[in-house]
């Protein structure tokens, strides 16, 4: 084929010469050929593979000298040509076939070329065969070749035809439109076929799968009918879920996700039902299980008065029954004195109370060593089994160390004995810094109350008071001392006088905070005439609280221009445990500052924010106080640093207890108490409260406290709980007294 110059158009297309119609087909390295090869080149090669498969073929006759042919005994000049060679093996069969001697008998044996090799029935390798059998193999050979000739042939055809029409006419060419045809693999027999007759079947047999499966909204809905979850315990370990296992989706949202945890499910089931079928039916004394828990029983001093027995960790058959009808417990001290009881732990397994054996005649004291002799039968099997135990000895800790009379260089210690007058007790006072006991006391055939007062003590030193007892022959060191911390030496008033006032803002205490601006002369003349001839301070602070955590939480008086125009250093807003403290500076400590701390002090509780300060929240729970306390005598010195070589008094009125951050009085609460008052004393600071807050109390292991009395007390200050300011004026003289 050569290029035309023809401007003719034929059949409606242009002619376009076979050179310029390139192969974009994919790469055939059997015969050379290249994507981006001209027509031209492709079928020069397809016609040259062409010739050679006929060249080589039967048909052609191809020259065979050098093969032997002795053994068919040829007349004449040996053939070198194919088809007389076949010709000359075709009557030597016929010949052999005829004879009555087997076809194959007398054959030589021929080696087959690797070709043609195979296995037979039994999977052996046929390597060599008699000749008549080797000229039928390579017939056959040459007869599948034939075939395949045949085959490319009309493929080449095929190729020639739809090469010729490329040649004709340049795509989309006019005329029918010849159907895509594809050869299926599954749904159709493997030939050519119409794209449109393949779809035609694969919507038939997507059609019947749906119909089987279930359209894909029905599967989607059977994926969330399970109530298992990722939090379902396992069977096999039911203290762990489903969700700690490999391979669990949490949120299915697939079958195969569904079918995953179905598998995870069956997994769990099949391992418990096995563990199930392992162990279910235990028979004989393999099915009785002896056990026993213990439970000390406690006289109002602490110590073991009782031994309570729960027999429910043991499994007894109802055909079983203890031996002789009972079991016998042998509880025995370590003087070697003994008690003994009889039980029925077959009839006590179900019991949730247990048995409880008084042991009155025993040293509860030190180790208690316990022996349960079990025995079940059933009039066939007789189960026994001994099982012992100890129980520590008690020596119960006095529940509450009181401090009092606590001077720069003194205490004195209280505390009530349970233990009757066999007790022994060794009282130390620690220093607690270095550890090392600065004191100490015995007391031998104790009263009720023990209580000794201590002398000696280095002023603004924190110690603890440790406990040491001995009874029935054992010793108790006990673990929780009581701290304390000695006072600074006082400074008289008249060497001056810093007093820090807080009052409690909540909506309660309206008529205490009209009380003292009422006698806030008074107040302040009383305070001027304690200081004598040095100077005095004074500061204002208020504890208010509200309800809620959120930044939109603000005190009443948020917008009131005199709280606003304080700094905001002055302005504590604290976000607490549901609630929110406001603690606030007023007036902060300066020098003879009765006028300025009486103008603040007539501020509060005046009104709506626009004309004053209007009084606070409060839910008539424990208000923050002590947060106060905290912010005027720690570190952060809310109001100014208290001076040094000055009396340095701090006077709370309010009527309920300290509530920290949560507007709940606990053991939080008691701890945060107990560390004021330890930086109070080291700092030579008197605390004093006033107000029907004094008269809250606090229970503690039966013991009742008074938070704020103790504090007052501990610190060289007083209580009251009418916080009038006559009282606040006569406190005041006392102490400086």
């Amino acid at each position: 084929m050569i290029p035309t110059s023809s401007s003719i158009s034929t059949n409606g297309c242009d002619n376009i010469s076979s050179n310029c119609v390139i192969w974009q087909g994919p790469d055939i390295a059997c015969i050379n050929l290249c994507s981006g090869d001209s027509v031209s080149e492709v079928v020069s090669k397809l016609a040259t593979e062409v010739c050679t498969l006929i060249t080589s073929g039967v048909t052609a006759n191809p020259n065979l000298t050098g093969l032997d042919l002795t053994c068919l005994n040829i007349p004449g000049t040996t053939p070198t040509q194919i088809v007389p060679v076949l010709q000359a093996m075709v009557v030597q069969i016929c010949a052999n076939t005829n004879s009555k001697v087997p076809a194959s008998a007398g054959l030589p044996i021929m080696t087959l070329p690797v070709c043609l090799q195979y296995n037979d029935a039994g999977g052996n390798p046929v390597t060599q065969l008699p000749l008549d059998q080797f000229a039928t193999r390579i017939a056959n050979q040459v007869c599948l070749n034939l075939s395949a000739i045949g085959i490319i042939q009309s493929t080449l055809t095929s190729y020639n035809t739809r090469l010729n029409t490329l040649e004709a006419c340049v795509l989309p060419c006019s005329g029918a439109v010849v159907e895509a045809q594809v050869i299926p693999t599954c749904i159709l027999p493997s030939v050519l076929t119409n794209v449109s007759v393949l779809l035609l079947a694969l919507e038939a047999r997507f059609c019947a799968l749906e119909t089987a499966v279930g359209l894909p909204s029905a599967i989607l809905g059977t994926i969330g009918q399970t109530s298992l979850t990722s939090a379902s315990a396992q069977l096999t370990n039911p203290g762990s879920n489903y969700g700690s296992i490999g391979g669990w989706n949490s949120t299915p949202v697939n079958l195969a996700q569904t079918v995953q945890n179905a598998w995870v499910v069956i997994d769990d089931m099949y391992t418990a039902i096995a563990s199930i079928q392992l162990n279910c039916c235990p028979s004989g004394c393999d099915s009785v299980i002896f056990g026993y828990t213990t439970t000390n029983s406690l006289s109002s001093a602490g110590e073991i008065q009782g031994i309570n027995f729960n027999f429910q960790t043991s499994s007894i058959p109802a055909a079983f029954n203890d031996c002789a009808g009972s079991t016998v417990i042998t509880i025995t001290d370590s003087d070697n004195v003994t008690v003994t009881a009889v039980v029925n732990v077959s009839n006590l397994q179900n019991v949730a109370a247990g048995t409880l054996i008084n042991i009155p005649t025993l040293n509860t004291n030190k180790s208690l060593n316990i022996s349960v002799a079990f025995c079940a039968t059933d009039a066939i099997d007789t189960c026994s089994e001994t099982i012992t135990s100890v129980i520590a000895g008690v020596i119960p800790c006095p529940s509450n160390v009181t401090t009092s009379a606590i001077t720069a260089t003194g205490v004195t210690a209280t505390f009530t004995n349970l233990l009757g007058t066999t007790a022994s007790y060794v009282i130390d006072i620690l220093d607690v810094s270095s550890g090392n006991v600065v004191a100490t006391y015995t007391q031998n055939n104790p009263t009720a109350t023990v209580t000794h007062a201590f002398t000696g003590l280095t002023a603004g030193t924190n110690y603890s008071i440790r406990e040491t007892i001995s009874i029935g022959g054992a010793v108790q060191v006990c673990p929780n001392q009581t701290a304390f911390s000695s006072t600074s030496a006082d400074a008289p008033c008249s060497a001056g006088l810093d007093l820090a006032l807080i009052i409690d803002y909540t909506g309660s205490m309206g008529s205490s905070i009209n009380a003292i601006k009422t006698g806030a002369a008074s107040l302040v003349s009383t305070i001027d005439t304690a200081a004598g001839s040095s100077d005095y301070r004074i500061s204002l602070v208020t504890a208010d609280e509200k309800v809620g955590s959120a930044s939109t939480v603000l005190p009443t008086y948020n917008t009131s221009s005199d709280y606003t125009a304080l700094p905001a250093s002055q302005r504590i807003i604290n976000t607490g445990t549901g609630h929110r403290q406001f603690i606030t500076a007023w007036e902060m400590f300066q020098t003879n500052n009765g006028t300025s701390f009486t103008t603040q002090l007539n501020k509060l509780n005046s009104g709506a924010p626009t004309a004053g300060v209007p009084l606070g929240s409060g839910d008539g729970l424990p208000e923050p106080t002590d947060m106060a306390l905290g912010q005027v005598i720690e570190a952060n010195a809310f109001t100014g640093v208290f001076r040094a070589n000055v009396a340095k008094y701090v006077i709370i009125i309010t009527d309920q207890s300290p509530g920290g951050d949560d507007d709940v009085f606990n053991a939080t609460d008691v701890a945060r108490l107990n560390s004021l008052q330890t930086t109070a004393l080291v700092s030579g600071i008197k605390i004093f409260v006033l107000g029907a807050g004094t008269s809250q109390t606090y229970v503690n292991g039966g013991v009742t406290s008074y938070p704020w009395r103790d504090i007052a007390t501990n610190t060289g200050g007083d209580w009251n709980v009418n916080p009038s300011p006559a009282v606040i004026s006569s406190e005041i003289v006392a102490g400086c007294a």
